[in-house]
This record gives structure tokens, sequence and C-alpha cells, in this order.
């Protein structure tokens, strides 16, 4: 797999030196903007490439005694450094297109424009063959330095489109303002997808929990024979990989060597909602069964809501259990009732033997 993708950066780097320089030849030789731009654009994802190949040998280098968790965010840290590069090449092409509507000039009009015409469409098939190539080594491996390359040829390939449609209409209608909007154009896509690129890739570097993951995980967790709760779940992203905490409670009456295989079945449910995850297991004994108060006080801890008044009534054989909840007082009616029900949801399943179970809500503080 690392080689493969090293052989990506490799043929990315050597079709970006060919097809900048192209670009750049031709643009000078009929006066276009727009195609000048466009090799400006590729000069940067030359050096994107580079910065890729660096980072994905690096990301693959195993974790050592200063690098405990590996090199993953090398992956994430180039990709914010490409972004930056994209932001610089935007905001030039876009100054350089604001002052050619100011101050027009019509693109030679020679051979060397159907040259360039041809060109953008030998470029335009290439680049869109390329960037198919990396959706598909991207779909097997989430490498932050893979998706940052494929969205420079993404790029690549609407700014060859755009550039194309700006040739073919400045030789049909030769308007002067024809060539400065389709470098704009350009400008403004390279600043839209490095402003995305440069979010994603801070979210990551600031330990951002991956959307929607945490919950998965605790789902999928619970749904662990043995395991009684999930106070807490964490998660986070280095590069490819997914670092996950996962703190679980056990029955407190059964073997050590039991609670080590509900870890590990944990562990096997953890990677069959997503394989790239490396979690950590934390058992923690349960509460008492014997004692109903503390079964309700530890499951209501683990939902971030308090209880008090706990009263267990023995009615002609039958445990009736009652409490009351405390909750924010600016929840909503809905917010209130659906999280306690949960609650009680929770009790019933951890003391069987109660006949019913009841909760009065009460904002906190009153």
């Amino acid at each position: 797999m690392a080689n493969e993708r090293q052989r990506l950066a490799v043929g990315s780097l050597l079709a970006g030196i060919i097809i900048s320089s192209s670009k750049l030849l031709l643009g000078i030789l009929i006066g276009s903007l727009a195609l000048i731009s466009d090799a400006i654009h590729s000069t940067a994802d030359v050096v994107a490439a580079i910065i890729t190949l660096i980072a994905v040998k690096v990301s693959d280098l195993p974790a050592d005694a200063t690098h405990n968790y590996g090199h993953g965010k090398i992956e994430n840290l180039s990709a914010f450094g490409e972004s930056l590069i994209l932001i610089l090449t935007a905001m030039g092409i876009g100054y350089a297109a604001v002052i050619r509507l100011m101050h027009p000039r019509q693109s030679a009009n020679s051979p060397a424009a159907y040259v360039a015409i041809a060109l953008m469409g030998v470029v335009l098939i290439i680049t869109s063959y390329r960037a198919l190539r990396l959706v598909r080594s991207y779909a097997t491996r989430r490498s932050s330095a893979l998706r940052a390359n494929l969205l420079h040829f993404a790029l690549d390939v609407v700014s060859a489109l755009v550039v194309l449609l700006s040739l073919l209409l400045d030789q049909l209608t030769h308007q002067l303002w024809v060539d400065p909007v389709g470098a704009l154009l350009i400008a403004l896509i390279i600043l839209a997808a490095a402003l995305r690129l440069a979010k994603q890739s801070v979210d990551v570097l600031m330990d951002r929990a991956p959307a929607g993951l945490e919950s998965q995980l605790q789902e999928a967790i619970r749904r662990v024979p043995g395991v009684s709760e999930v106070p807490r779940v964490r998660a986070r992203q280095s590069g490819s990989q997914r670092f996950v905490d996962a703190t679980i409670v056990v029955p407190a009456d059964i073997s050590l060597e039991e609670s080590h295989r509900i870890a590990t079945s944990v562990e096997l449910a953890a990677d069959a909602v997503d394989e790239s995850i490396d979690v950590m297991v934390h058992v923690e004994p349960g509460p008492n069964f014997d004692d109903p108060s503390s079964v309700v006080r530890s499951l209501a801890e683990g939902m971030k809501v308090s209880v008090h008044a706990i009263n267990v009534q023995n009615i002609y054989g039958r445990l009736y259990l009652s409490f009351h909840v405390d909750v924010p007082a600016n929840w909503s009616v809905a917010e209130a009732h659906s999280k306690v029900t949960e609650l009680e949801s929770r009790i019933k399943a951890r003391l069987p033997n109660m006949a019913e179970v009841h909760s009065h809500i009460e904002p906190a503080g009153k």
C-alpha cells in the first residue's frame, strides 16, 4: 500500500512538471492569462506533489520512542501546507485577472492558440484519468496527504475545462473579457477548495473528533454481551489512523479473565465499525447489583444527569422504584422526556427484578 501511494505521488510529480511547462510556454506565446494562470496552478501542484511524496514516506514509519502514536499527522500537516500554497496561488491569479479586466488586451490569434486548445483537451483527459486512479487509492486507505493530492487533481479537471472553454470562446468571439474572466474563475475555484482543505487539516491537527464516530462506537459497544454501560468514548485522527479510548462498565463479580474477554469483544466491535481504529479499552467494575440506588446513580452519572429521592418499595413481593431527575432548566419538555425515558430503559435492563420504574423530572437548581 505504501509503495502504491508513493508511485502515485511520483507519477503526479512527473505529470505536473510536463503539463505546467507546456501550459506556461503556450500561455506566454498567445498571451492568454487563463492559460498562464492554470500553468501557475499546475506549478503549485508540482510543489504539492513533492510535499505529498515526502509525507507519505514519513507517515509510514512505525511508531517509536518519541512518536508513540506513529507519524500519521505529517499527512495532515502537509495537507495544511498545500492549502496555504493554493491560497497564495489563488490570490496571485485573482489579482492578475482583475488587472487584465481593468486593462484588457487581445490574445494572439495564431496557430499556437489551436495547439493550446488541443493541449488542454489532452490535459483534461489525462487529469481525469489520474483523478479516478487517486479516488480508487483513497477509497482503500483514507490518507490525508492523498486526499490533498486528489483535491489538486479534481481542481485540475475543473480548471482545464474552464481554460479550454475560455480559449475556445476567445478564438470564436474575440471578446476582451473572456480570458481574464476565465482566469478569475480559476482563482475562485482554487480558493474555495483550498479553504475547505485547510479547515479539514486544522480539525485533525487540533484533535477534533471524527464526525459521528463516537456515537457509532457507543452504539456498537453497548451491544457487546457483558457490557453494562459505556460512560466515555473519545476519538481522534492521525493521518489515516483513528485512535479511540473507550471506558466500559462490567459486572463487579465477574472474573478478570471474563472481563478481558469482554474487552477483546469490544475491540472487535470497534474494528467492525472502522478497520482504521486503534482502540484502548478501560474496564471498570459496576456497582453492587444488590443496591438499586447505586445502580440508578451510576447510570444517571453516565448520562450526565443527577438524581435524588431514590425510593424502592416492596408491595406484595413486587419491587417498585421511583426517583427524581434534575435536568437543565433550559431544556424543552421533549428533550427532558427523551433523556429520562432512556435512563428508565437502562435501569430496567440493569434491574430486571423491578416491576415498575417511575421518574419525576425537575429543573436543576429549583
